[in-house]
């Protein structure tokens, strides 16, 4: 009698914010009705290649590693759980991605145990496709030089000309359009930065506002932004 085909299932996620107990989660689903010694978690520090059976095992080794301190970052992490063909599960996190992989010869088990880590995964803000903020902001950095060349151009006219009506209009158009896309460029910067993808092994993640999720470093580049963002408005229509 033929063995019954392997169904696989595959899925990318993208700004999931991992934690502890996010993590823990995913490993109750991964090891659920597993045979001892099936479940592994991994992970490589430098040229070291670790592989303990818990997560608490892991951290252990890692930390007593010489290189190692409190502050060296989880860059990837794999839960795993080999059954052979029967069955297999493997969530890695690389790269600020996360990449899901379930087989076996049971289709209900395999779309049954993709959809539960799916899940967990969606409930830590995860995304099967990445944001598009990047694209966005690219677009906004170049509109503003644009409009600081259309502005400078109009400043450059003589000066009968630049009182002429329309003229006067569409340097208070420009200056409205600039200071416009100057909000919309750190809105983005803003939305960017706290969706990133987060993990942290040994304690959980923050939640709550988009300000609240950025790191101290962002927060002053953010402030920085938007100060330096209203000198610039300021001058623009100093000049006017």
């Amino acid at each position: 009698m033929a063995a019954p085909p392997v169904i696989a299932r595959t899925a990318t996620y993208h700004h999931a914010r991992v934690g502890r107990t996010e993590l823990d989660k995913l490993l109750r689903v991964v090891g659920e009705g597993a045979a001892a010694g099936t479940v592994a978690v991994k992970c490589t520090v430098g040229s070291a290649q670790l592989q303990e059976d818990t997560l608490d095992d892991l951290i252990t080794v890692r930390a007593a590693l010489p290189h190692v301190s409190d502050r060296t970052r989880w860059l990837e992490l794999t839960l795993e759980r080999d059954e052979g063909a029967a069955r297999y599960v493997s969530i890695e996190f690389k790269d600020g991605v996360v990449t899901v992989t379930v087989r076996s010869g049971d289709p209900i088990w395999t779309h049954g145990q993709a959809h539960r880590l799916g899940e967990i995964l969606e409930e830590a803000h995860g995304a099967t496709a990445p944001g598009q903020y990047r694209q966005r902001m690219i677009m906004l950095a170049v509109m503003l030089p644009m409009l600081g060349v259309s502005g400078g151009l109009i400043l450059s006219l003589p000066s009968y000309a630049q009182d002429d009506a329309p003229i006067a209009f569409s340097r208070y158009a420009i200056l409205a359009m600039g200071a416009y896309t100057l909000g919309m460029l750190v809105r983005e910067w803003l939305r960017q930065r706290s969706r990133r993808a987060v993990l942290k092994v040994t304690s959980e993640v923050e939640w709550g506002s988009a300000w609240s999720r950025l790191t101290n470093t962002d927060r002053i580049a953010f402030a920085s932004a938007v100060i330096a963002g209203l000198t610039l408005i300021a001058t623009a229509a100093a000049l006017i």
